[in-house]
């Protein structure tokens, strides 16, 4: 008999064949890495117990089971995927495609004039806009939930492309009106030591690496706090009661703004920008349509 493979077990060999890491493997998937080692021994068992990797302390590897199955699963759900994202783009109706923004404030000028030239050229196009999750901000994308990402650069990540800079934007820290740093008229990295700093949770390494050095140029260590919030206001009510300090950027901090709270410019670090990113494998027409405009409309800027 045919053993009950789900696709769930089969995408999570393929991106542990890829990543031949299984903390990587596990954020790309969006789970726990002993959750990926679970499902990986189902898996080898549903398929005769043979084993498709090499395990050690420091060291993952293919098997030559393991090889032999990639080589003949990844061109197959590669197909699949294909047949399926036709299928769901009918269901949509045609021209639509589906954004997901970091926040209403960055690069969101350009994204405005995009949308209105991609609605009046294309007939029965539309796009629709969401709010990607606080700490899951490529979720979404890769569960294909969305064709494309508003985010912040850099992204170095094997399955997703980066597309055109939607905005270049200076860097500030925000806190409450009665933090120690509320009265700078400006700081630098080395000013965050010994503070509670926040860095974006649900983001890959370089990403976050990026909002915030973990060390400052001249070496000390930068305390980061796991405070995970659900949403802007959220973040706002723990800024004003001082209880940390939020690197950020400057169309943030206008937008989204609070009696007791300050931002204060960030001297030391290069502007962010933010930049438009879909899957590489995602070859729909209307997600690369809309892509075109909107650099259409950056030349024009």
């Amino acid at each position: 008999m045919i053993p009950e493979v789900e696709l769930r077990e089969v995408r999570l060999f393929l991106v542990l064949a890829e990543e031949l890491h299984f903390g990587r493997a596990a954020e790309r998937l969006g789970l726990t890495t002993s959750r990926v080692s679970q499902t990986l021994r189902v898996l080898e068992r549903k398929l005769g117990g043979h084993l498709l990797f090499h395990r050690t302390s420091r060291v993952v590897s293919l098997t030559v089971a393991g090889r032999e199955l990639y080589a003949e699963l990844d061109p197959a759900v590669a197909g699949l995927d294909r047949v399926l994202r036709r299928a769901q783009a009918r269901g949509r109706g045609p021209g639509v495609v589906r954004v997901g923004l970091l926040n209403f404030a960055s690069g969101v000028d350009v994204l405005s004039r995009a949308i209105e030239r991609y609605e009046a050229v294309y007939a029965g196009a539309k796009v629709q806009l969401t709010t990607t999750p606080f700490d899951d901000r490529l979720g979404p994308l890769r569960r294909r939930e969305i064709d494309l990402v508003m985010t912040r650069l850099p992204l170095d990540q094997p399955d997703i492309a980066v597309g055109p800079v939607l905005s270049t934007d200076k860097r500030v820290v925000m806190v409450g009106r009665t933090h120690p740093l509320a009265g700078r008229t400006d700081v630098t990295t080395e000013d965050l030591v010994g503070h509670d700093v926040r860095r974006p949770h649900g983001v890959p390494a370089e990403l976050a690496e990026a909002t915030c050095p973990a060390r400052t140029p001249s070496g000390r260590l930068i305390r980061f706090v796991d405070a995970p919030v659900d949403d802007n206001a959220e973040l706002l009510y723990l800024l004003a009661r001082g209880q940390l300090v939020h690197p950020t950027v400057v169309p943030f901090a206008q937008h989204f703004q609070h009696p007791d709270v300050v931002a204060i410019p960030l001297r030391d670090l290069p502007p962010s920008t933010c930049a438009l990113a879909g899957l590489k494998d995602d070859d729909g027409p209307a997600r690369d349509a809309f892509s075109m405009i909107v650099e259409q409309v950056l030349k024009t800027t």
